[in-house]
Parts: C-alpha cells; sequence; structure tokens
C-alpha cells in the first residue's frame, strides 16, 4: 500500500493557511514556535502565510496584521443572510466555502491548512480541494466513544471516570464524521482535584500543558519535516512507523 507523506518539499519552509474565528492563542502559540526555528537558521519548519477568519470583527487578524501577515476575511454571517440560508445549509457551505477558496487562491497554495479555533463546518468541497491536508486539534481524546457534542471534553472525561486527559490533533479527511484521523496526541493531562464544576480552570490547564505544546509540535516538528505519512486507509505513519488509531503520542 502507498505511503504518501503529507508534506515532503523540506527543501523550503512549508506554507501554512490559518483558519481562526476568535482571539487567536493558538495562532500565536504556533506562530511563536515558527520564529524559534527560523531563528535557528534551518528550514524545516512552517510558515504562517495567510490568516483568514469568517468573522471581519475577530481579534484574531489584528494580531497577523500586527506581525506583517496577509489577512482576509468574508462575513460568514452576512453570506448566509445574504443568500437566505441558514448557516447549517449544505448547498450554503460549499457556496461559502467556495468563496473562501477563491479568495485565498488569488495569492496562496498552502501547504497546509490549520484550524486554529474556527467556529465553520467545512463543506466537502473544501476537504477535498485540501485532501489531507486541513489540521485541527480537539481538547480530548477523539478515540473515546462517550464523547458527545455540546459538553467539555474533560466534564466528560471526569464523568467516565478518566483521571488525566490527552489533547488530539487530526486531519479533517471526512466531512462526515466529527473527528478525522488522528496525528498525535499530548502527553497525559492530570484531573486529579477537579471536579466537574471547574470548567474554567480545567480548560485553561488543557490549553498550557496541552493544546499550546501539541499544535506547534506536529506543525512544525512533525509534519513541516516530512515526518508524516498516510497511506489509502488512513493509517498514520510518523518517520515510517504505524502510530495506531491515537496517533503520535508525546507522552514520555
Amino acid at each position: 500500500m502507498q505511503i504518501t507523506p503529507l508534506y515532503s518539499d523540506t527543501a523550503r519552509p512549508m506554507k501554512i493557511l490559518v483558519l481562526a474565528s476568535g482571539r487567536g492563542t493558538n495562532f500565536e502559540k504556533i506562530y511563536s514556535r515558527q520564529t524559534e526555528l527560523k531563528q535557528e537558521g534551518g528550514k524545516n519548519y512552517g510558515t504562517i502565510e495567510h490568516v483568514f477568519s469568517n468573522d471581519p470583527k475577530s481579534p484574531v487578524l489584528e494580531k497577523a496584521k500586527a506581525l506583517k501577515i496577509k489577512t482576509s476575511s468574508i462575513s460568514s454571517e452576512k453570506f448566509f443572510a445574504d443568500i437566505g440560508k441558514p448557516p447549517s445549509d449544505e448547498d450554503g457551505r460549499v457556496l461559502y466555502d467556495s468563496a473562501v477558496i477563491s479568495l485565498i487562491e488569488e495569492t496562496l497554495e498552502p501547504d497546509l491548512v490549520v484550524l486554529a479555533g474556527y467556529r465553520r463546518r467545512l463543506s466537502r468541497l473544501f476537504v477535498e480541494r485540501f485532501a489531507n491536508r486541513i489540521l485541527n486539534l480537539y481538547p480530548g481524546d477523539t478515540s473515546k466513544d462517550y464523547l458527545v457534542r455540546g459538553k467539555s471534553a474533560c466534564v466528560q472525561a471526569l464523568e467516565n471516570g478518566e483521571k488525566s486527559i490527552r489533547c488530539t490533533v487530526y486531519l479533517e479527511n471526512d466531512p462526515e464524521v466529527r473527528f478525522g484521523t488522528a496525528v498525535a496526541q499530548s502527553a497525559d493531562i492530570s484531573l486529579e482535584g477537579f471536579g466537574t464544576g471547574d470548567v474554567a480552570a480545567m480548560e485553561e490547564k488543557i490549553r498550557e500543558q496541552g493544546e499550546w505544546e501539541l499544535f506547534p509540535f506536529v506543525v512544525h516538528d512533525l509534519i513541516a519535516n516530512g515526518r508524516v505519512a498516510i497511506d489509502g486507509e488512513n493509517n498514520i505513519y510518523v518517520d515510517g512507523q504505524g502510530t495506531g488509531k491515537s496517533g503520535f503520542s508525546l507522552s514520555p
């Protein structure tokens, strides 16, 4: 079976498109790791070339502009109002994503698309256009079968007797399923001492010890270095070794 790298042109930095809707904290962490690697003088890292938001007032756009990164936006709220369809409408989603793709590809052909808090569900058109190049993050273990929408992953972990939790970075490679193929997971993050009412404190700990460590590592140290590949059955390989359904683990 053929195994294909997610990115293979390691003679140059990998071009990244970030899609975000909010504050842009994961964007900042990914950019910070980019800066570190650039200062070290190597080429095997990703460069954020463009930041797109579905909210023209999103703080992430101002942060990107301050860093001299190209930005663009199409208001999804206005777009769906103009075409008279609800934001959940699949035909409307295709039209919106088509407009986004056209706008982005005027200036950039990204090697990797990073969803850094992007609050829009992608259409099949978008997923197929950037097949196996769309990366997302979930603040929980996507291999758990107890996960439901609308409830924090940390609360669900506690309710199911878990003592710790892991974040997962995965590929958005099937719009019909909630989570695509897991690429990597963070080290275990202890939930000891927390109760189900401590959501804000738990989520902050998960961001600091999980998301902000895992996301930059996967983007720059794994994918941009040509270390990650996928086969025809969506199995992930890191350094030529199969990782299993949970992906590469940062646990010691």
